[in-house]
């Protein structure tokens, strides 16, 4: 009879690997709205996507065609808005404009003041591309910890490094991504990675981005942390605009 001695010693340690290495429902942040484009997503095998509309381009009839497409696929879409805003008096006027229309609210940063206005706002879900035009990360360490006091995650965008042509940007903008990241994990301000595609070309696969992040953490835990929160936002703003519920945690029953 064969002995199994071995199998069974190894396999806490079989399990905890694949507790680390499997991402649980991992979900993109992108900017794909065609029905190609939705299905190549889910064959790549992401669970859900953030479609994401610009606040100055915005159409609510795009979102409705994207989730259609969706459900003949059988990827989970959740509608976000990136907000581009000249002051801190307009982001907040456009926040408000857009709360209760998407699930998922995305700033674009570069600006320090907009970066400091955006994590200090509870109904902002991401600060996008902090370092966007800077020649610093566009974070510090009261930045990121009011990120983490608010719970803004901050996010990496992919394509903007594909875009980079110059070896310098690419390599300055790494820089800026472990930085960004290093503040993030010391103050448990929350992180996000999309692929922030605009066509089937830019699409990635769950598995690509996760390895592109273990380079740069070099803690394949921390990355899988990283992979999962946009499903956590997405489905935590989901659950907020149902009918039924007041606030995190209140929910009118009906008997």
């Amino acid at each position: 009879m064969a002995n199994n001695t071995g199998f069974h010693t190894l396999l806490p340690y079989v399990e905890k690997i694949r507790e680390v290495m499997v991402v649980e429902n991992p979900v993109d942040i992108n900017h794909i709205f065609e029905e190609e484009g939705i299905r190549l997503l889910k064959e790549l095998g992401w669970y859900g996507s953030i479609v994401v509309q610009y606040s100055d381009n915005f159409d609510k009839k795009i979102f409705e065609e994207v989730k259609e497409y969706g459900e003949r696929e059988g990827l989970k879409i959740y509608t976000g808005v990136k907000i581009r805003a000249q002051s801190p008096r307009e982001l907040v006027r456009y926040v408000k404009k857009f709360r209760n229309k998407v699930e998922v609210i995305l700033v674009e940063g570069g600006d320090l003041k907009i970066n400091r206005q955006a994590l200090e706002l509870h109904d902002v879900d991401i600060l996008s591309t902090p370092e966007l035009n800077r020649r610093d990360s566009g974070l510090d360490h009261v930045l990121a910890r009011l990120g983490s006091t608010h719970r803004v995650a901050i996010e990496l965008n992919f394509k903007q490094l594909l875009i980079k042509k110059n070896p310098y940007d690419r390599a300055r903008l790494l820089w800026a991504f472990r930085r960004n990241m290093r503040l993030a994990k010391k103050f448990d301000t929350p992180v996000v990675l999309s692929s922030g595609a605009e066509s089937i070309y830019d699409i990635k696969s769950p598995y690509d981005l996760r390895s592109f992040l273990n380079t740069l953490t070099e803690d394949p835990v921390y990355s899988k942390t990283i992979m999962e929160f946009p499903y956590k936002i997405a489905e935590y703003r989901a659950y907020l605009r149902r009918e039924n519920v007041v606030r995190y945690g209140v929910e009118i029953v009906e008997e």
